[in-house]
């Protein structure tokens, strides 16, 4: 009884893609964090709101998107197209979630907020899912709807919609998003190909899309150094860690430009880029904390 109560649990946490959802969640944590450094219940709210709403968009997605996953191997064994979780409850689980994000929100921050909430599921799963269907540059419009987490946060928190900070850490996370999108196709492109779903690598050659692709990734440590050339970070121990870590970022991925690269090679590749985000992250929420 506890295996199956347990293997149940396992398939929702699946579903909701929890391990993906939390770093977005983070991200939210931090541009409300940045606004305003206190630990407090609107912190908590918010950010809990800002989880609860990426795992309904995702679970939106994926109900979207069941048919196309059910002919990609990649993805074929996910809850819906394996049969794992019925529609209704898939659905149902949805709308429970979007509804109680927003309510988070909007009781931890404010009606602004919880508006831009709503309006990155709108664009999430109304434009980017569709235009996936069409082009292979879809991922540009859909790193917007990643870079809206930290400005639902610093809205949340009494910030101003435009204000310097928030404008500079938004752009950053969109633009880190496209390479790392990249960094996947080179792996899964023939999986797209056979879902019907345009490729990259139906424009592009790999020799073409890795150089494609570490110039995005200069692009992306350029637009985190921008955070201490504009002051956003201050404190001089976290701009010189900073400035190591993505020197060390750009060292890493200067191999990405040499042939003979494997598949499995670009999964390590998008787990650095990976952490050096996360650090980021964690770096903005020290810098607050010190300053």
């Amino acid at each position: 009884m506890k295996s199956k109560a347990g293997n149940k649990i396992r398939i929702w946490l699946e579903f909701s893609k929890l391990r993906i959802m939390l770093p977005v969640s983070l991200t939210g944590f931090t541009g409300f964090f940045a606004f305003n450094p206190h630990l407090s219940p609107e912190l908590l709210f918010t950010t809990f709101g800002i989880l609860l709403m990426a795992i309904s968009a995702s679970v939106l997605n994926q109900i979207q998107e069941s048919g196309l996953d059910g002919k990609m191997a990649r993805t074929c064994n996910r809850p819906l197209p394996s049969k794992k979780i019925r529609l209704q409850d898939a659905i149902l689980f949805f709308v429970i979630t979007l509804i109680t994000g927003l309510a988070f929100i909007f009781f931890g921050g404010n009606f602004k907020a919880a508006l831009i909430g709503l309006i990155t599921i709108i664009w999430y799963n109304g434009i980017y899912t569709y235009s996936k269907r069409i082009t292979a540059f879809a991922v540009v419009p859909g790193a917007v709807t990643g870079a809206l987490p930290p400005v639902i946060g610093w809205v949340g928190a009494g910030g101003g919609l435009w204000d310097k900070p928030v404008i500079f850490i938004a752009f950053l996370i969109f633009i880190g998003q496209i390479p790392h999108f990249w960094l996947l196709i080179m792996k899964y492109g023939e999986d797209y190909k056979k879902a019907g779903i345009p490729s990259l690598t139906d424009v592009f050659n790999l020799n073409q899309i890795r150089r494609l692709t570490f110039a995005w990734v200069v692009s992306s440590v350029v637009a985190g150094l921008f955070l201490c050339y504009f002051e956003i970070i201050q404190s001089p121990m976290i701009i010189i860690v900073l400035v190591g870590v993505s020197i060390f970022t750009i060292w890493k991925f200067i191999d990405l430009l040499k042939t003979g690269i494997n598949k499995n090679d670009y999964v390590r590749y998008s787990a650095v880029f990976d952490f050096y985000f996360l650090l980021i992250l964690l770096l903005l929420i020290s810098d607050r904390i010190i300053n």
